[in-house]
């Protein structure tokens, strides 16, 4: 089963804040349990594949990390067509599969996963994984927001490395509206109670929205436990609200040869580019 839920506005701020509402009203279908979208349809909160080939190349890949704001801006496609050659690994958040990205994401024959948040006109909403291999193993997380009540959403996946390790990758939207630290922390902890159970190496990236110090200092902490470094970039065009930048790759057991952050005017936020190699 799953609600709906009717007239629900959409926010233009980072924050909890009406003067800043955008008057846009519609019906959202949220989920009775997390859920994982893929190619092959609506599975419950986990998928094992098979058949999965390293997702490094001679110890080498790269990385793409954007939120594309639901594919609102005209460029979005051009952007990302652009983008995939070079990227092994593609990590979206505000991901709307609608039949427009259904078709490019076929065109460029890439393998999807995608956290079921909700749906609004029938196009699943929530974080996407973008990559030329399948994975080995993907799961849903979603949490809910305390006062939109429509879920943000993370996948936890792995990959195979041409070394015989996994890589564990965490892609996460965080919540975002609410001034209170209980919820926002609660999404980190079940991520790094998965996390916590990985010996190789790690990504951990998306959209934190860490426009405060404290959520700041709450994701640090994770990090820290996690023994997780926090990536650089140059140039560093990253969306900031209060002076905070809200997007982050953090990561363990790969060195990172080049990264940067550059605002091609598709999204919101700017697109975080990687080129890492496997160090084990």
């Amino acid at each position: 089963m799953k609600r709906r839920i009717g007239k629900v506005v959409a926010w233009g701020s980072a924050i909890f804040v009406p003067a800043a509402v955008i008057g846009v009203n519609g019906y959202f279908t949220v989920p009775d349990s997390t859920q994982l979208h893929t190619v092959s349809g609506i599975h419950r909160q986990c998928v094992d594949y098979t058949h999965s080939l390293p997702l490094d190349e001679q110890g080498r890949f790269s990385l793409l990390v954007w939120n594309i704001y639901k594919q609102q801006r005209p460029q979005w496609d051009t952007a990302l067509s652009q983008y995939h050659q070079p990227h092994r690994l593609m990590l979206l958040q505000e991901a709307s599969f609608g039949p427009q990205l259904a078709r490019w994401i076929t065109q460029a024959s890439l393998h999807y996963d995608q956290a079921y948040a909700f749906a609004m006109q029938d196009a699943v909403a929530g974080v996407m994984n973008l990559s030329k291999v399948n994975p080995l193993h993907s799961c849903a997380y979603t949490a809910v927001e305390p006062y939109l009540r429509l879920p943000k959403s993370a996948l936890y996946s792995e990959y195979k490395l041409s070394n015989g390790e996994r890589l564990a990758v965490v892609n996460i939207h965080s919540i975002n509206f609410t001034y209170a630290m209980a919820a926002y922390k609660k999404q980190l902890a079940a991520l790094e109670q998965a996390l916590a159970r990985v010996d190789g190496p790690i990504i951990l990236a998306g959209d934190f929205n860490t426009w405060s110090q404290r959520r700041l200092d709450a994701v640090r902490a994770m990090v820290t436990r996690l023994s997780l470094q926090e990536m650089r970039y140059h140039p560093d065009e990253r969306m900031t609200k209060f002076g905070l930048p809200l997007d982050h790759v953090f990561y363990r057991g790969l060195s990172v040869e080049k990264a940067s952050a550059i605002d091609n005017g598709a999204s919101d936020h700017a697109a975080i580019e990687a080129q890492l190699k496997v160090t084990g």
